[in-house]
């Protein structure tokens, strides 16, 4: 396929790969990484990270994968995308169906690639069924479920003629032997005479694994190819299957399971690790991998309790993913500096020598980049017309393949089964899909069309606590006091006052004016629950604005020993250093924040004041304009810069 007239050019130099590659690892976390690298037990990654860059990678909220996949892939957040949950009503709303690729409404990486004239191998990326007839191949997150079937899912492969030759790539569960189930479950013969065990679904899930990577390394060995993208969700699935069990043992969890399974997750790793080796020989020494996952997962005190109804999937991840890449067109030992997942697709189009897009929020993660000048953005890959490979034709998906991709994702605690009436389940996936929409919007501050899609969910579903909750927050950020207010109190009226609903009042308490009652709520809530983390966040904050700074380092500094990636906490950490007059501990905090989401106005300023405090003049002006252009509106880092500048405007 040749390149669209009008695209635009390629830019590329002697520092740019031949190749790129992607591989996502869902749910993958530096916290369980670190020490089976330290171990030299992910051999395979240490030695990529040692050549390479790498550091952690700020999720979006709802940390939900279909969202969270589909943002990475396109650099767009979920409003634009239109990927929004696992499922969507079907057309006519007499049911529901799993997402797919024709749910998503801008281009992704290989539809521009395409569009460039370039060849690009997708494997299992969620939400790309059925396949998008793009330059290359792609093998849809469907591909799996034809394991023990006569047939592949309709539309599963592209091009269709590939489906015969990859059909050889499916692993069965009875596959599996016992030597592999062993460096999962040491004692699974024991274990096998249980009458209720897991090894079944072990099974499972490195089959599902194992064809992922033998169709991936099948394409990837193929010389024809410019980008290549491959998403593992095994480490989620693993995850949510034998998570509870990793050391050290949950007290919901029994001696027995517990000595059956700890090793799982550890293995699950050093599996992944393996297959990363392979990936990494087929892509040879002229191929750019990255490597990232769409968020974190809890493995240590604050994993949620895992019994039946306590906690969805959802409440078991963590904000922070991992990046990783090497080979060329990368800085050797380079870090990423608060990057996440919006500036995954700029960074890759710029090792392509392909234009970012001026409607894509992320930036390109240049500190990573080994001499490589991305070219100048354009204002839209969307505007630019021809033969992209998107929008397959979805009309005739097989009912019994989306229904075997439902129960999947019920079988993997997902989604709940859908209601049998069909037009009942459309409108309850509809509400599901704008809830997550309104939680997206909220997550990027536009709280006023947060709160309208939670209108709508409310106007079907009726308003139950958790939902109007979220109404009094968002009306917070929207800054209607008087209306969040209104909702809290007829909550705590009502007999809601769980940590949730006190913490929501400490906020309301503190944006009337009136941080003496908000602080007294939030230390009581913190004389019960110890170890909730954003209760000294808040306390942190609301001390610093009493003028109490050397408390609110206490607080925050206690926040940050419940989770060392609180990024609210390291900034509160920075402020409160300033107010004491210790501008190296301000920088320090404050470079921490900004090395874990780069997006935050706060610790740009706090770095400016520091640097400024220090003598570094330079730095200083350099930190409060990169504030400033992440918070236009907030008047006192213009007047900072203005002042070190020596003029009035400080626009320039």
């Amino acid at each position: 396929m040749t390149e669209t007239a009008g695209s635009p050019p390629r830019i590329r130099s002697a520092r740019h790969p031949d190749r790129v590659l992607l591989v996502g690892w869902d749910s993958a976390d530096w916290q369980l990484i670190e020490p089976l690298i330290g171990a030299g037990l992910m051999p395979a990654l240490g030695g990529f990270r040692d050549r390479g860059a790498w550091g952690p990678l700020a999720t979006l909220r709802p940390m939900l994968s279909p969202m969270l996949w589909n943002t990475i892939a396109t650099g767009t957040r979920a409003d634009r995308h239109g990927i929004h949950g696992f499922t969507e009503p079907t057309p006519g709303g007499d049911g529901v169906r799993p997402v797919s690729s024709g749910s998503r409404r801008c281009k992704a990486l290989w539809n521009i690639a395409t569009q460039c004239g370039l060849r690009s191998h997708v494997v299992g990326w969620y939400a790309s069924h059925p396949a998008e007839p793009i330059a290359g191949s792609m093998v849809s997150n469907q591909f799996e479920q034809a394991v023990g079937r006569a047939a592949l899912p309709d539309g599963c492969v592209h091009p269709p003629q590939l489906a015969a030759e990859l059909r050889d790539c499916l692993v069965h569960p009875a596959e599996i032997d016992a030597a592999a189930v062993l460096a999962f479950v040491p004692d699974a013969a024991r274990v096998a005479l249980q009458p209720v065990h897991r090894l079944d679904r072990l099974r499972g899930l490195l089959a599902q694994t194992a064809t992922v990577h033998a169709v991936a390394t099948t394409l990837v060995a193929r010389e024809d190819w410019d980008f290549a993208a491959v998403y593992y969700e095994g480490l989620d699935r693993f995850g949510h299957e034998f998570m509870e069990f990793h050391p050290p043992r949950m007290e919901q969890v029994s001696a027995e399971e517990f000595s059956a399974y700890r090793h799982c997750i550890d293995a699950a790793y050093r599996f992944h690790d393996m297959l990363l080796d392979a990936l990494l020989q087929l892509a040879g020494p002229n191929t750019a991998v990255v490597l990232v996952s769409d968020h974190g997962y809890a493995s240590d005190h604050r994993r949620p309790d895992p019994r039946p109804g306590k906690a969805g999937p959802v409440d078991w991840h963590r904000p922070y993913g991992v990046f990783a890449a090497a080979g060329p067109g990368i800085r050797p030992g380079g870090r990423v500096f608060g990057g996440g997942l919006l500036d995954i697709a700029p960074t890759l189009l710029a090792l392509l020598g392909l234009a970012a897009a001026a409607d894509m929020p992320g930036r390109v993660l240049a500190e990573v980049l080994d001499a490589i000048e991305p070219p100048p953005r354009i204002p839209s890959w969307e505007a630019i017309p021809g033969d992209c490979g998107m929008r397959p034709d979805v009309s005739g998906r097989a009912a019994a393949d989306e229904r075997a991709a439902i129960e999947q994702l019920v079988a993997l605690g997902y989604v709940e089964p859908p209601p049998e009436d069909g037009a009942l389940a459309a409108r309850e996936a509809a509400a599901s899909n704008r809830l997550q929409l309104a939680q997206a919007r909220a997550d990027a501050g536009d709280y006023r069309e947060a709160l309208a899609e939670l209108a709508a969910v409310e106007a079907s579903q009726g308003e139950g606590p958790t939902l109007r909750a979220m109404r009094a927050s968002y009306l917070l950020g929207a800054g209607d006091v008087v209306a969040a207010r209104s909702i809290v109190d007829a909550l705590r009226v009502e007999g809601h006052a769980t940590p949730g609903i006190e913490m929501l009042t400490a906020s309301v308490e503190f944006a009337e004016g009136r941080p003496a009652a908000a602080l007294e709520r939030l230390e009581r809530l913190a004389a019960v629950e110890p170890a909730r983390g954003p209760v000294h966040d808040q306390i942190g904050q609301i001390r610093l604005a009493m003028g109490a700074a050397a408390e609110a380092v206490e607080a925050f500094s206690r926040a940050i020993e419940l989770d060392p990636q609180d990024v609210t906490a390291h900034c509160g950490l920075a402020e409160a250093s300033l107010a004491l007059g210790l501008p190296g501990a301000a920088l320090d905090s404050g470079l921490e924040a900004a090395s874990l989401v780069h997006a935050m106005p706060r610790a740009h300023h706090a770095i400016g004041r520091a640097l400024a405090a220090l003598g570094d003049h330079a730095g200083a002006v350099e930190a409060l304009r990169v504030c400033i252009a992440q918070a236009p509106s907030w008047i006192p880092p213009r007047r900072e810069l203005d002042a070190l500048l020596g003029r009035g405007d400080s626009a320039g």
